[in-house]
């Protein structure tokens, strides 16, 4: 472990990790930019190796974290870097993890999210699918980006314990259906979703939230469902949806 103490912030480190809030800076160095005292506490729990950490000297996480580049910094450095609103003590850089996108052809329980915008929402999705025992998400067409630090918040440091893929080619989604079963959830099916005969491997695609699944994912599906609700409620979150239908699957698995 290299330890570096820092503070100016003019320091090109400093610079370096301000210029990552930029999506396409971080995606192109690969890189996610995490901060937060109770998501990195999560995440030094789940034993993630930081790049860099950056926090002051007398931070408990000095001995109890993994990393490769302790930052002593101050309080303005912490404000710089940030990206919360509130005042944070430490934040951290993470590799991105590199996932083969063949492991998907093994997954039995998948989720596909297609064309998500809201960060908030994401971050719930990812949570509620590793909460109930889904193998993998997809997201497909433009989505939110995965590591906006707005989502990661939201998993409540469970956005690396199951793999998530960006992809925008329905070729790959095509090759999935060769062994799983495409189930689409739309608003206006004459099919309930808790009605539906869950495949042994599948995939449960999600659509955004104001406009629904793609006529690309519609096209390919095997099955169209709806949420069928009483007392004349119209629609439910994008994320409730999907919490719903994985706490379903898994009940259902069960029987």
């Amino acid at each position: 472990m290299k330890i570096i103490e820092i503070t100016s912030l003019q320091n090109e480190l400093v610079k370096y990790c301000t210029k990552l809030q930029n999506s396409k800076f971080r995606k192109n160095e690969k890189l996610i930019l995490v901060d937060g005292a109770q998501t990195i506490d999560g995440f030094v729990d789940e034993g993630i190796v930081f790049k860099y950490l950056f926090l002051k000297k007398e931070n408990p996480l000095v001995k109890k974290a993994k990393v490769q580049n302790l930052v002593f910094v101050n309080d303005e450095i912490l404000k710089k870097i940030s990206t919360t609103q509130s005042p944070t003590d430490v934040v951290g850089i993470i590799n991105e993890p590199l996932i083969d996108i063949n492991i998907y052809k093994n997954l039995s329980k998948i989720a596909l999210i297609d064309g998500i915008k809201d960060a908030g929402n994401l971050g719930t999705i990812i949570r509620s699918a590793a909460a109930f025992s889904i193998d993998g998400i997809i997201l497909f067409n433009d989505c939110v980006d995965l590591y906006n630090t707005k989502v990661i918040r939201a998993t409540a440091q469970n956005i690396f314990k199951l793999p998530v893929i960006k992809i925008n080619d329905i070729s790959f989604i095509k090759e999935l259906k060769r062994n799983h079963a495409l189930i689409s959830t739309v608003v206006n099916s004459k099919k309930d979703f808790f009605d539906v005969e869950i495949k042994d491997k599948f995939i449960i695609a999600f659509g955004s939230e104001a406009f629904g699944i793609s006529k690309e994912i519609a096209d390919l599906s095997d099955e169209k469902v709806t949420f069928f609700m009483d007392n004349n409620v119209e629609s439910l979150n994008l994320a409730i949806c999907a919490s719903v239908a994985f706490a379903f699957i898994k009940h259902k698995n069960k029987i």
